[in-house]
């Protein structure tokens, strides 16, 4: 599994399908792609926004509603939960290659409830919004991240150019000089080699 930032809570995964197939899933619409209304991932995932997406060839699939979903062997679930404005987020899960990763979108609420807790089970890699300003502040996520105690968690919907909100966030979490990477390449196995007492790894993307 590949995953890629495109800044905001725009996040590319790469990975296989049940039948071994490249997949590509988008969450949330790239901004050439808001543009022109239609996306190129094989599965689009959005989390708040309103535009409408269509498919431009067959075999491609957008959710934008609650609910339980497998395409390809893809496991997706969309979870309900509110903005800072009390609009509607959906928070998503998709498993694929034995990974489970979470995005929270543009999460606002003050903590996740015991529902939400429920649905979301054992989050392997956790994608959290730290910005403060549509969303929750780097304080609430370490809240989050300590109750759902992924292995790796990335941090999401902040201004890379305000070193501030990262950089409180690192600090937050016990971490400093992390170096940003292009992507994050992991394998089951190397989750597996992670014990539940090891400390929640931090994982820094750059913003293509």
């Amino acid at each position: 599994m590949k995953i890629t930032w495109h800044g905001g809570t725009c996040f590319e995964i790469a990975g296989s399908s049940s039948d071994k197939e490249n997949i590509v899933i988008q969450i949330d619409l790239k901004e050439s792609e808001k543009k022109s209304g239609k996306f190129s991932a094989d599965i689009l995932l959005k989390t708040h926004n309103s535009d409408d997406v269509k498919p431009k060839a067959d075999g491609q699939f957008a959710i934008s509603d609650y609910g339980e979903y497998e395409i390809k062997g893809v496991l997706v679930q969309a979870i309900p939960s509110l903005m800072l404005d009390k609009k509607e987020n959906i928070i998503y899960t998709v498993e694929t290659e034995g990974i489970h990763v979470c995005h929270l979108g543009l999460f606002g609420e003050n903590d996740l409830n015991d529902e939400q807790m429920e649905s979301l089970g054992k989050v392997d890699i956790l994608i959290v919004p730290i910005g403060g300003d549509e969303t929750i502040n780097y304080r609430e996520a370490e809240k989050i991240i300590a109750r759902l105690e992924p292995k790796i968690v990335i941090p999401m919907a902040y201004d890379p150019k305000k070193k501030d909100g990262l950089q409180s966030f690192l600090k937050a979490m016990g971490e400093k000089d992390i170096v940003p990477i292009d992507k994050l390449s992991i394998q089951k196995k190397n989750l597996s080699g992670k014990s539940d007492e090891e400390k929640t790894e931090v994982v820094v993307l750059e913003s293509k």
